[in-house]
């Protein structure tokens, strides 16, 4: 992974952490000193696993899916459209 990468993975994930804390905080969820270490705790555990996670997985799963990975962005792609397509004649 590149520095850029990097950065930039940190940015989304530090943006996606800080609005759903300031969304916890402003509805009371987190009162008192435990809570509001708890919830940066959790974050901060989950924000450094998910993308080591993410990373030894598609290690593990690249050479399986790479026969087959252009079907699977077609069908992914092909939905996405067809729904739009649909919504978008309703």
């Amino acid at each position: 992974m590149h520095l850029l990468e990097a950065i930039m993975l940190a940015l989304g994930l530090a943006m996606d952490a800080c609005v759903v804390s300031a969304g916890a905080g402003a509805s009371g969820r987190t009162r008192g000193v435990r809570g509001t270490f708890r919830l940066g705790f959790h974050f901060g555990l989950f924000q450094f696993l998910m993308p080591i996670v993410g990373w030894f997985t598609g290690m593990v799963i690249a050479d399986v899916v790479a026969a087959f990975d252009h079907w699977i962005a077609f069908a992914i792609l092909a939905f996405i459209g067809g729904r739009m397509i649909r919504n978008g004649l309703q």
